[in-house]
């Protein structure tokens, strides 16, 4: 059940999940990081994308996962339209590394309702994301990075990051290709000269 959001559709599915979780939970809150595809479509970079993937919460309350399953039913929505599978992951990559400080700046914050509101992870995070998940035979992640736009000194620094989480030549040969395909050179940016 492959679905595609633009972004009035991820603001009108967050609406309803917003509607939902007010009248079964009046009291709660709930704060979204939004990273990935979801993050890009709604600062303009692309025009859609295939779910919302989350940063935190790293793990879904019980309320909300209630909300997300009953929006998914209603909307005949696939049942992970908002996923921590991108959690999970840099859950893993912290230890024994913490994250870059600027993995903490946000784009926007926006607003969904009284009871949700969203954050969109910063640019430089975003690019950082976009190109650990790029591989040569993969290019929905590379597609994403060509459409940010990223300048020299955004690219170096997330070489840098995914170099420090994985380091291994299949790795730096992926970078190589990846980079290649975006208009940059990886021994440029990493000094090596092969």
């Amino acid at each position: 059940m492959a679905t595609d959001f633009n972004k009035a559709q991820i603001l009108d599915n967050l609406e309803i999940l917003s509607e939902w979780l007010s009248v079964k939970y009046p009291d709660d809150t709930f704060n979204l990081v939004v990273v990935g595809g979801a993050a890009m479509a709604l600062d303009g970079f692309k025009n859609q994308t295939k779910d919302i993937d989350l940063l935190l919460p790293e793990i879904l309350p019980a309320a909300l996962k209630e909300g997300i399953s009953n929006v998914s039913r209603a909307k005949k929505l696939p049942p992970e339209w908002i996923s921590t599978n991108a959690a999970n992951i840099f859950k893993k990559l912290r230890s024994p590394k913490e994250l870059p400080e600027y993995f903490n700046e946000i784009s926007r914050t926006i607003e969904i309702g009284d009871n949700l509101k969203i954050t969109l992870i910063g640019r430089q995070a975003l690019i950082g994301m976009k190109l650990l998940a790029s591989t040569p035979s993969y290019s929905k992640h590379t597609d994403d990075l060509k459409g940010l736009h990223p300048r020299k000194t955004e690219i170096e620094e997330a070489v840098r990051f995914v170099l420090s989480v994985d380091n291994d030549e299949l790795r730096r040969e992926d970078l190589r290709i990846v980079l290649k395909a975006i208009g940059f050179d990886f021994d440029e940016l990493t000094g090596n000269n092969k």
